[in-house]
């Protein structure tokens, strides 16, 4: 299965599905704007992972919306001296 890409604001969310054995599914997603990673690749699912691809995109692209809306992609002030 092909990534996924989702708008959120300025930033764009990729997701892609990753199979595992037993047909259960994982997914991981990236956050990026301007075509820069600000959130490197982050994988959802766990041992058990989910039934279906379509199920674990899902949860990634959750997963990403609550990760921007906590401040992920902000950029981190620089320390004084």
């Amino acid at each position: 299965m092909a990534e996924e890409q989702f708008i959120y604001g300025v930033y764009s969310i990729h997701v892609r599905p990753i199979e595992l054995e037993g047909s259960r599914w994982d997914a991981e997603y990236e956050i990026r704007h301007q075509d820069k990673p600000v959130q490197r690749w982050t994988t959802v699912g766990g041992d058990a992972g989910y039934e279906n691809p379509a199920e674990a995109i899902e949860h990634a692209h959750r997963r990403a919306v609550a990760d921007l809306e906590n401040g992920a992609g902000v950029p981190k002030p620089r320390a004084f001296p």
